[in-house]
């Protein structure tokens, strides 16, 4: 006790001894944001060879190192067979399992051998491969990337393997509110017909096989469908034929068919109703509430980018004062538009406590006709702008960032100048025009709101607000 009671005089007396500057408070007025610069990433070079796959050079010689992206159209969840939902993302999690009659194991020596990283993963338009290479040892790390997305041995042994891992995954997500939301929204807002309204089930994931994967890998991943895209220290003419020895051979084994255009029309929503997915002793409530929204090719990006940015794209989004900041009844609210081939779901969702699960929708759709029914004032307005023109330059600022950026333009037929226009055209963004795609693209009228949560105790409070018609849904929809 007087070795402590010592040390808070001598502390005290150490605080009385700076100066009379160092002892002011704790300052409560955030910084000004600085002035927004313009961004002007390098334009790529385009190459294509004989088979058809396009190559894209990103020359940046800071660092002696090459990432290379790999897109494959035709190849993401979007593309599952219908009673196969899944099979994309297991197709593109087996690629490095096996490949021109190397093990995985072996496949990942060499690389690791190499200093070299790879990995895969599918998305709804696309699957992705990744790779990173120092310079010296970037041309024997293409030739085994180029052998994992053309030669893949897709062994039995690793199929079953893998197929146990997400049967398992699957089994553990059925107890987690949040993941039982996730799979109740878009099945809701799009319906079992419409691949956006799909999930993987225990059912589906059992059937998947090798022979399923190789029909899947044959007709999706083909060189005319796909770009590669190297960022790094690399000069086109000296690269051209390292990517030709290791991409030329490759050639599509089967037939592709795509979904039409008109199996991926959103479905309208006629009235807002409140589906209640039953979770007993859930210890808060799951909240999703949306329609679908715009494809990534909308003429309205930006404006919408502003608008969730201000509804519930930050920290500070109004959606996050409200339910953490002011009412406590949230760790955090956000919202954002999932922009794909055609129009993917906008969602406002939070985690929030059980007793608040009624005041929560409220205070969700409040926010939501706010913002459509109000202009968005000129410091709110710039605030937002600022925070995504001037966030923008931490996303090119590496070689696999500007890879990625690159990916996700190609995905959707974007051009590349999008990267250099951006901060432009985010700060041309106006309040009318932030009012104008409120208006248009959120339509809390026309929306799913569902809450997974404990149904004794949240029901009775959801049907006295009377927010939308409750209708009651068994999480066994959900959870297959």
């Amino acid at each position: 006790m007087r070795r402590t009671a010592a040390l808070v005089v001598a502390g005290a007396a150490l605080v009385a001894a700076l100066p009379a500057a160092a002892q002011t408070p704790f300052p409560t007025t955030p910084p000004r944001p600085g002035p927004v610069a313009p961004v002007t990433p390098p334009s790529p070079v385009v190459r294509k060879l004989a088979n058809g796959l396009t190559v894209m050079y990103v020359r940046r010689t800071e660092v002696p190192a090459v990432n290379a992206t790999l897109v494959v159209r035709g190849a993401g969840n979007t593309d599952d067979p219908a009673d196969l939902p899944g099979l994309a993302s297991f197709t593109a999690s087996m690629l490095d399992e096996g490949a021109a009659g190397r093990s995985a194991l072996q496949l990942a020596d060499a690389l690791e051998t190499l200093g070299a990283r790879l990995s895969a993963s599918s998305a709804w338009d696309a699957t992705q491969v990744n790779l990173y290479a120092l310079r010296n040892n970037f041309p024997q790390a293409l030739r085994l990337m180029a052998d994992i997305v053309a030669g893949p041995d897709f062994p039995e042994r690793e199929v079953g393997r893998l197929r146990e891992e997400r049967l398992v995954a699957l089994s553990r997500s059925r107890d987690e509110a949040g993941a039982i939301a996730n799979n109740a929204f878009p099945a809701l807002v799009y319906g079992p017909q419409h691949p956006y309204g799909r999930f993987a089930t225990t059912e589906a994931t059992r059937r998947l096989d090798r022979a399923r994967v190789q029909g899947f890998h044959g007709g999706r991943y083909r060189p005319e469908n796909s770009t590669l895209i190297l960022v790094g220290d690399v000069d086109p003419t000296a690269m051209q034929p390292v990517v030709q020895s290791a991409f030329g051979g490759w050639r599509a084994p089967g037939p592709t068919s795509r979904a039409p255009a008109a199996a991926l029309a959103a479905p309208t929503i006629a009235r807002s109703v409140v589906y209640l997915v039953d979770k007993p002793g859930a210890a808060q409530s799951e909240i999703r509430i949306g329609h679908p929204g715009v494809a990534r090719n909308s003429p309205d990006y930006y404006a919408l980018q502003v608008l969730n940015t201000i509804v519930g794209g930050s920290f500070t989004s109004r959606l996050n004062t409200n339910l953490r900041e002011v009412k406590g009844w949230s760790y955090g609210a956000r919202s954002g538009y999932q922009m794909r081939q055609a129009a993917g779901p906008f969602t406002a969702q939070a985690a929030v406590v059980t007793a608040k699960t009624d005041s929560a929708v409220v205070e969700f759709m409040r926010e939501l006709g706010r913002i459509r029914a109000e202009a968005v004032s000129a410091e709110e307005l710039d605030k937002a702008k600022r925070y995504l023109a001037l966030g923008f330059p931490q996303t090119v600022e590496t070689n696999p960032q500007v890879s990625g950026q690159l990916a996700g333009l190609v995905t959707y037929g974007i051009e590349p100048s999008f990267l250099s226009t951006y901060v432009q055209r985010i700060m041309a963004v106006t309040a009318d025009d932030v009012r104008r795609v409120a208006n248009q693209y959120v339509r809390p009228g026309n929306a799913v709101i569902v809450v997974v949560g404990d149904r004794s105790q949240v029901e009775a409070g959801l049907r006295a607000v009377n927010v939308a018609p409750v209708e009651i849904r068994d999480v066994t929809e959900f959870t297959k």
